[in-house]
């Protein structure tokens, strides 16, 4: 089901997210100084994968760690932005229940769930489609001047961050976290021998946030190939080859990382409870597509 009907629900009452140890010890929770956007912004998470890699029966966007499941980590996040005005959540069809029940359970608002597409491009434009369908009825949608688009197991989203990500893709059009190679990159034979290697130094990972202004990413979905659409997975590429949109690249923190592994779990559940830096762990983050520069 790739375009299946948008399905949202309003929760009774406003969230009141707690203490979430992502900044730096005696860094204030508050909205960062200069951190003022007088555009509408809104957030797309996509959210269908399966989480194969964790070798886990439940997706890890699902596993829960402190009574509650990564993906609420990552939403209360955003939430805390005052100038992110919707965050749309695109789950798997049989999920649609299950977040429904977490954003009641843990009074998440601004949030709306969407049906998700057969691959990640596909569960993104959904995203960024019901962006601009005009919301339902106690829940509005003003079509977004930028939309960030990150992954919903990535929960350590700083708001200072996104500020510069977002005024950069407003700018340019389109924006990009990236970070430094941990390790160098080989390519193989078929034969399983080396072929070459990269100079990392030239080389970076692409992370995310990215942000982009609705009508590049719009577009960038309108007109790419089915080919982009089932096999690809970076959205700062169809900005460039549909669009003609050079993203600023900016390098990001080492918070960043991305939840792969059931190892990356208990990682994640220590950061939050405050037993380890939320930058010690990068490394524990596998990355598998690169930016040359």
């Amino acid at each position: 089901d790739q375009s299946g009907p948008p399905s949202r629900v309003a929760p009774e009452k406003p969230a009141h997210p707690g203490s979430f140890p992502t900044r730096a010890a005696g860094k204030s929770d508050q909205e960062p100084a200069g951190c003022s956007v007088d555009f509408p912004v809104s957030v797309v998470l996509p959210a269908g994968g399966t989480g194969e890699r964790t070798g886990l029966l439940t997706p890890k966007q699902f596993c829960s760690f402190l009574d509650r499941p990564l993906i609420s980590y990552t939403i209360q996040g955003f939430e805390r932005v005052s100038w992110i005005q919707c965050i749309v959540v695109v789950v798997a069809k049989e999920n649609v229940d299950l977040m429904m029940d977490i954003i009641q359970r843990f009074q998440h608002r601004k949030v709306r769930v969407v049906t998700g597409g057969s691959t990640r491009h596909r569960s993104i434009c959904n995203g960024v489609l019901a962006l601009d369908d005009g919301g339902e009825e106690g829940l509005p949608v003003v079509r977004p001047k930028v939309v960030i688009i990150h992954d919903a197991v990535r929960p350590f989203v700083e708001e200072d961050f996104l500020y510069k990500i977002t005024l950069a893709a407003k700018e340019h059009g389109a924006a990009g976290a990236i970070r430094p190679l941990v390790s160098t990159v080989i390519a193989i034979t078929s034969e399983g021998f080396l072929d070459h290697s990269l100079e990392r130094a030239k080389y970076r990972a692409s992370e995310m946030p990215q942000g982009f202004t609705y009508d590049v990413i719009y577009q960038a979905y309108q007109r790419c190939s089915e080919s982009d659409l089932e096999f690809g997975t970076e959205c700062l590429h169809l900005a460039l080859q549909y669009c003609g949109t050079n993203a600023k690249l900016i390098q990001g923190p080492p918070t960043l990382w991305k939840v792969t592994y059931k190892r990356d779990l208990a990682a994640a559940e220590s950061i939050i409870k405050g037993q380890l830096p939320s930058d010690s762990l990068y490394v524990m983050c596998v990355v598998g597509l690169f930016i040359f520069l």
